[in-house]
């Protein structure tokens, strides 16, 4: 029984807290700016990972995608990166969507 309290109070603090609730790949400003037309898709890869969405009628291009809950207005918000490469798997087109605050 007094294992069990310790262990017990751990749980009960735990479910008080509220995690961010976070899908999707984490984008970052400073991370977007990096990529280039003309970059690698390597590059790409190594600087924000590897895509979310990739489309079998579109095959030279990829989808990065965040979805996330703003502390400041409580909104579930969407972001993303369209990045289209040509057939040597070059950036032609870095395409961003959603909310970028």
């Amino acid at each position: 029984m007094k294992r069990l309290l310790p262990i017990l109070a751990i749980a009960a603090l735990a479910g008080c807290m509220k995690e961010p609730v976070h899908q999707g790949n984490v984008l970052k400003e400073g991370d977007i700016s990096q990529i280039q037309v003309g970059d690698s898709k390597f590059h790409v890869e190594s600087v924000l990972g590897f895509p979310i969405l990739k489309s079998a009628l579109h095959p030279n291009r990829v989808d990065y995608v965040e979805e996330y809950d703003d502390k400041k207005s409580g909104k579930w918000l969407t972001r993303g990166v369209e990045i289209t490469y040509d057939d040597a798997l070059r950036v032609t087109d870095v395409h961003r969507f959603g909310d970028w605050r």
